[in-house]
């Protein structure tokens, strides 16, 4: 996707302590580079795909006239926790310079609203290419090729950047939040004589794409807490959809069935955790949680049990 060529806005930052894995940077000071920037956050599970492709092309071509780095946007409150990017930049192996910008500066200076995004400026210090999503990086890569034959830096023919075709239905279901700001008030509360309006009532009748609970629960603008001393609430969602991955925080394990019944390792995702014949997954802290995974869409009732303090955040799908 090509818009206007202009003029790169200068990265910002306030605290050099907010970069990972590299001194900071300056658009200046890298003037006569080819320069790759990718917004992200790490509970967007369309980032995370294109963690691989983004691998190659950083291995490709960082010994060249080339610099990738990457912006890192939080969506929700414990995401802006650098404690908790740098945990994530870890889990999944990202050796690239890192800005956390809790603040969304530059996500607001280079007038941005998608997770994830990428803009490739050319040794002018110009933005001649942006892409939006988790598909197209080999287009990327022929750009980023092509600027450094430009600059007579001729990089390698051998690695060709090869992207995994995902399976697209018009089925699958949403992103769906459980915050009121972005998904209105969930059904089912149900009011005490003192005027308590934080029960719940899951009345085992679904419709697909609809956030259900049980127990005591508040309804905050950005995620649902469980408000119950025990494990007797849940929360409940009629997905269409191959791949389930829930955003939760809290400290605790939380047991996860479908259709009623405990998940199976053919169905589950690869934080599932299995004891007893009961499936878990196993929350420790802000995070993105794979939950299912199946050979092909399908469609079923995802139940997570609750435990004291959970926040649950949002369902994201594949």
């Amino acid at each position: 996707m090509l818009g206007k060529i202009r003029k790169a806005p200068e990265i910002e930052w306030d605290n050099p302590k907010q970069w990972i894995n590299s001194k900071p940077l300056n658009l200046s000071d890298l003037k006569g580079k080819v320069i790759l920037i990718d917004f992200w956050t790490y509970t967007c599970i369309n980032c995370v795909r294109t963690f691989p492709a983004l691998k190659l092309i950083w291995d490709k071509y960082k010994n060249k006239r080339f610099v990738l780095f990457g912006v890192h946007t939080p969506e929700f409150e414990f995401e802006k926790e650098i404690g908790n990017v740098k945990y994530a930049v870890k889990k999944y192996g990202l050796s690239w310079p890192i800005l956390n910008d809790p603040k969304r500066i530059n996500w607001e200076n280079y007038g941005n609203s998608y997770w994830p995004r990428a803009a490739l400026i050319n040794s002018e210090g110009k933005i001649i290419f942006e892409h939006i999503g988790e598909s197209g990086y080999k287009e990327i890569d022929e750009k980023i090729a092509g600027e450094l034959v430009r600059l007579r830096d001729f990089p390698s023919d051998s690695d060709i950047i090869l992207e995994k075709q995902r399976e697209y239905s018009p089925r699958i279901s949403h992103e769906t939040y459980a915050g009121s700001l972005r998904n209105g008030e969930i059904t089912g509360k149900v009011c005490s004589l003192n005027g308590s309006c934080d029960k719940y009532v899951d009345s085992g009748s679904y419709k697909s794409g609809e956030i259900y609970l049980n127990g005591e629960w508040h309804q905050g603008k950005e995620y649902a807490e469980y408000l119950g001393k025990d494990s007797s609430g849940w929360i409940a969602y009629l997905y269409n959809a191959k791949e389930v991955n829930v955003v939760l925080s809290g400290a605790g394990r939380a047991e996860v069935t479908l259709n009623e019944i405990p998940l199976k390792k053919s169905n589950a995702g690869e934080d599932i955790i299995f004891n007893d014949g009961k499936s878990f997954v196993n929350i420790t802290g802000g995070d993105m949680y794979r939950v299912i995974s199946h050979p092909n869409v399908q469609s079923g009732v995802l139940k997570i049990k609750s435990f004291p303090e959970m926040k649950f955040f949002a369902y994201t799908f594949g």
